[in-house]
């Protein structure tokens, strides 16, 4: 089946060529991923491709991982992104399951880049895909983290939890929603949290129990969509896992996507009447702060 665009392949090929515009709930960058990840590019190929097997496009290699050696390892000549309008690798033209299962294999475990841009990659391209009826999705783990891979997008049984700073990420940027925190509120929400930290037995695809509390599934839920980050001592601001930290000095708006993440482990009415609360009295506090002002 051909359904995917050479529109859809062009955009994901410039994504990989020419970076990705992404939205700080400050600032708005450019940033970049490589299609290969932590690996070395021939590295990557070999797990979808038989390179030996395979004929080189020049009568001096034998094959074409002889090939591809020389020109993206020893000379480093290629074009970058080359391997997309390769005719062997039948990306361009090929099959949608060749180069959908191409690029399920950029996000696998084992090869992406967990301090990179990833996630941020992988939500543009199911986005220009799902205009083409199709999504990458987690279709299983290994290690607690997630192995990708396709189906058939249906938009109603899609319909992916996006948190607060992400729904709203427009007024957010352009100061029409405003949002504080004072820090005896953090304080308070962080106490909250830890009293409703539960710890869960897991198991993962090759049978291995694991433990995960509810604050590093929080971390998780957060990482599909940005890097958590919080002011040091130093203010500087730095990627951090510790959702003490974030509530502490981190953005008042992943506070807030840390609420709503931790409501879905706890079906207690009590966590939502206790989070209200602190919220009440913090709405109570600014209220005051206008009045004397």
């Amino acid at each position: 089946m051909n359904k995917i665009t050479e529109i859809t392949k062009r955009d994901i090929l410039d994504l990989f060529r020419n970076g990705l515009v992404i939205s700080d709930i400050w600032e708005s960058k450019r940033v970049s991923y490589p299609y290969y990840g932590r690996l070395e590019e021939i590295e990557f190929l070999k797990r979808l491709y038989d390179l030996k097997s395979m004929p080189s496009l020049y009568s001096m290699y034998t094959n074409a991982e002889e090939e591809i050696w020389q020109h993206t390892v020893k000379n480093d000549d290629y074009p970058y992104c080359w391997v997309f309008e390769d005719e062997r690798f039948q990306l361009k033209n090929g099959r949608d399951d060749i180069y959908l299962k191409f690029l399920c294999e950029i996000f696998h475990p084992t090869v992406r880049c967990e301090e990179g841009y990833w996630r941020e990659y992988l939500n543009e391209i199911n986005r220009l895909l799902q205009n083409d009826g199709y999504e990458l999705y987690p279709a299983k783990k290994i290690s607690n983290r997630d192995i990708y891979d396709w189906r058939i997008f249906n938009p109603l049984e899609s319909k992916i939890f996006v948190p607060y700073s992400q729904r709203n990420q427009k007024m957010i940027k352009e100061q029409k929603i405003n949002i504080t925190i004072s820090r005896k509120a953090r304080y308070q929400i962080y106490q909250l949290l830890e009293k409703y930290n539960a710890v869960y037995s897991e198991t993962d695809e090759t049978g291995w129990n694991y433990k995960i509390t509810t604050f590093e599934k929080v971390v998780n839920d957060i990482k599909q969509f940005y890097i958590p980050k919080y002011y040091n001592d130093k203010k500087r601001y730095m990627e951090t896992n510790d959702i003490k930290c974030v509530v502490s000095s981190g953005s008042p708006y992943t506070v807030i996507d840390i609420i709503e993440f931790f409501e879905k482990y706890n079906n207690d009415s009590d966590f939502e009447l206790e989070i209200n609360a602190i919220f009440k009295r913090e709405l109570s506090r600014i209220l005051c702060l206008i009045k004397v002002t």
